[in-house]
């Protein structure tokens, strides 16, 4: 990746100094240079890995709350289907108890007729 071109280009660096027989003092501050650059990837490494994880974590718990949410709305749905079922029975029920109380008056009613006529 990336960390391995740096490395490569630091470590030429250092052979070509080596190479033209650079003073000692050169050398240190060569070596000095590639222990810098180093730790300095290494840093920006383990910032982009922790910047990572922070948003797989924010992710996963964006995640958890937008089930926890679907849930709470399908359970609020289960529960206004069942109170209209509720209601629609109780409709019902009072509709067939005000037809068989309509039915059985207007029975009476041709009773009493037929009776009376007699």
């Amino acid at each position: 990746m990336n960390i391995q071109k740096i490395l490569a280009a630091v470590t030429s660096a250092v052979l070509l100094l080596s190479l033209s027989a650079c003073s000692k003092e050169d050398m240190d501050k060569a070596a000095s240079q590639v222990t810098d650059t180093v730790d300095a990837v290494a840093e920006k490494t383990e910032a982009a890995a922790d910047a990572a994880g922070d948003m797989a974590a924010d992710a996963a718990e964006a995640t958890g709350d937008a089930i926890g949410e679907a849930a709470e709305a399908a359970e609020a749905m289960a529960d206004d289907a069942m109170d209209a079922a509720g209601e629609m029975a109780e409709d019902a029920s009072a509709a067939v108890e005000g037809a068989a109380s309509d039915a059985a008056d207007d029975a009476s009613a041709e009773m009493n007729k037929a009776m009376g006529d007699h």
